[in-house]
């Protein structure tokens, strides 16, 4: 197993935001934590010239795992504005000699009073999306692609989730599979990995607090504030056993990237390094 972390992990998620760790302390910490390799983040976070990132990360001892894009899918349109964002991802992937296109879905918030599913025609274009740009990253450029399920998309629970699987062609379409946010929607994040592993390639290693996620339920938060409260914890402190995690990859003999996140946007710059530490020993701890 390779172990990676992403700029998530450090309260990033735009490309510019006063409020998040600059880019060069993020790899200073990223090295500091004990990761040697990371995803991009958001397009333009990181240097989007591969010899200048490159030499950032080289001389820094880290690689680069993959990217992520979030990106608004259930629009008949999405391919359009999809397709070069791919395009220059990919591209810089590939100087990067790296493997990895994550894309998740970008749906809003629901209005108060109307439901977060998508409608039925919207589902099927999602899907139309998904397996285009799956086959554009894995046709055109030889790269891998893996849909990341997240709380609050088109994609978000666990019939959702299983539903998509069934629509995309495993061929092309890989799962990114999340712990944390499969177990924010109540499921067993472990049970299902165990069921679809053969669908996961890529994992996110991110846990749950229990307690703040009772008190989510109960008051009805939506996930944005949900994150904000600290309900995505430490790895050796929340509802999933990564023990039993490890346990069962190993015996499947899964050689592919765990990439160590923590949803916690924004948070001060001084707070992401002691847990990125903690969790990196976390899962010395485990073996990893």
């Amino acid at each position: 197993m390779k172990l990676a972390t992403a700029p998530d992990a450090w309260g990033v998620w735009y490309a510019e935001d006063p409020r998040q760790t600059p880019w060069q302390r993020y790899l200073d910490e990223v090295q500091e934590a004990g990761f040697t390799a990371t995803e991009t983040g958001p397009w333009g976070y990181l240097p989007t010239d591969p010899a200048r990132l490159q030499d950032e990360l080289g001389r820094r001892g880290i690689s680069v795992c993959g990217s992520a894009l979030v990106h608004l899918l259930a629009r008949p349109d999405a391919m359009d504005s999809l397709r070069p964002r791919l395009e220059q991802t990919c591209g810089l992937l590939r100087a990067m000699g790296a493997e990895w296109v994550v894309v998740m879905d970008d749906s809003d918030l629901p209005a108060p009073g109307q439901v977060r599913a998508l409608s039925p025609e919207a589902w099927s274009t999602m899907i139309a999306i998904v397996n285009a740009a799956a086959h554009y990253v894995t046709e055109e450029h030889g790269l891998s692609f893996a849909f990341h399920p997240h709380v609050g998309s088109g994609v978000e629970t666990e019939e959702e989730v299983i539903r998509l699987l069934e629509e995309t062609k495993p061929d092309e379409v890989g799962l990114c599979f999340d712990f944390g946010h499969h177990a924010y929607t109540g499921a067993d994040a472990v049970a299902f990995m165990k069921r679809f592993a053969d669908r996961i390639p890529y994992y996110h290693f991110k846990n749950v607090d229990p307690v703040l996620l009772d008190k989510i339920r109960r008051e009805n938060i939506n996930f944005i504030e949900g994150f904000q409260s600290g309900v995505m914890c430490e790895l050796d402190r929340g509802i999933v056993d990564f023990a039993e995690v490890r346990d069962f990859l190993a015996s499947r003999g899964f050689d592919g990237y765990a990439v160590y996140e923590q949803d916690m946007y924004p948070c001060p710059p001084e707070k992401p390094l002691p847990i990125a530490r903690h969790n990196r020993q976390a899962l010395r701890n485990l073996g990893l």
